[in-house]
């Protein structure tokens, strides 16, 4: 009796696994393809923002950024930052080029290794805003998650050891905007 139940329900259990796992498929595809629509936006809206900027009329400029806490205000000229008026970040000052690299490392994984080995990585994303006339980085929203790097070998030695995961939660955010970009007088 319990064998004819059994053959008998078989068919829908093995119908109502597959179909969980069609819909665990299609909604991990509709997640996948959404943050792919989302990072191909914000790389052609990082492209047509430096394309802005590498046809900006002057090439020396003033910046001034507030970078979390502290403000630094300085004279670029070539690329190169040439002189500051005034700089609380203790010379972490940048130029618009280096904030446009920052603006381009989003969603890149940095594994995080210690005595313990690597088991935690840091996924570091980037939310970017630029000016509509110049092009440069009017403001730049930093958030850096440390998650288990679940692809490293040190995290499942730990886990089946353990039996537990690596304490590796936690989220930084630093917001850096730019007060004023404007042309350098000539010297």
């Amino acid at each position: 009796m319990f064998q004819q139940i059994f053959m008998f329900r078989r068919p829908v259990l093995l119908s109502a696994a597959l179909a969980l796992l069609l819909a665990t498929c299609v909604a991990a595809g509709a997640w996948i393809s959404r943050d792919a629509r989302a990072s191909e936006a914000s790389q052609r809206e990082y492209l047509a923002a430096r394309a802005r900027w590498d046809t900006r009329p002057f090439r020396d400029y003033r910046l001034v950024v507030q970078d979390g806490s502290c403000t630094y205000d300085v004279l670029v000229r070539n690329g190169q930052i040439n002189s500051g008026y005034r700089d609380s970040c203790n010379l972490r000052a940048r130029t618009v080029e280096s904030l446009f690299a920052i603006a381009g490392g989003s969603g890149v994984p940095a594994t995080h290794c210690s005595v313990y080995g690597c088991l935690c990585e840091t996924v570091t994303r980037v939310v970017a805003e630029y000016d509509t006339t110049l092009g440069y980085p009017r403001k730049l929203i930093m958030e850096s998650t440390l998650r288990p790097n679940w692809r490293y070998l040190d995290f499942w030695r730990r886990f089946f050891a353990d039996r537990n995961t690596a304490q590796c939660d936690g989220v930084n955010r630093w917001t850096i905007n730019v007060l004023y970009v404007g042309a350098a007088g000539v010297p």
